[in-house]
């Protein structure tokens, strides 16, 4: 074998090597682009799609007490949001990653916006790669 045929074998084997590793966080940040850019009035339903039938989100209401919804509570919730507003829009910004086997922890400053008005808080995701891709197993937000 010459030395160009060598090193052309382990490119390609660089190659191989590299697209079959797993890159979780990879796959977390697209899941995470797919979470905000769906979060719109068109595409709720696929939004709501990322999120495991059992899931459960969860946030403090103002009496101290914790407002517990299953998937299709908050999603009745932020359809009938998206009813009354003209443009509502969320983003992540100082955004964590955690990874495990088949799961990932999300932590992140969120920024949410609705008719102009811009609220910030606080988002906790858990996620679970299953045999359709990853889904929302949990979620914990707070208003700051």
């Amino acid at each position: 074998m010459t030395r160009k045929t060598t090193v052309a074998l382990l490119v390609l084997l660089l190659c191989a090597i590299c697209s079959a590793s797993d890159d979780p966080q990879g796959e977390t940040q697209k899941f995470l682009q797919s979470y905000i850019s769906l979060y719109r009035a068109d595409t709720l339903e696929q939004w709501k799609a990322l999120f495991h039938p059992q899931a459960t989100i969860m946030f403090p209401a103002d009496d101290g007490s914790i407002n517990v919804r299953n998937v299709e509570e908050f999603y009745q919730r932020q359809k009938n949001f998206f009813a009354q507003k003209k443009s509502v829009s969320e983003r992540l910004e100082n955004v964590e990653i955690s990874e495990g086997r088949k799961i990932s922890r999300v932590n992140a400053d969120f920024v949410f916006m609705s008719d102009g008005v811009e609220k910030r808080g606080k988002l906790g995701l858990h996620l679970i790669q299953t045999n359709e891709g990853w889904k929302i197993a949990g979620l914990v937000f707070s208003y700051d």
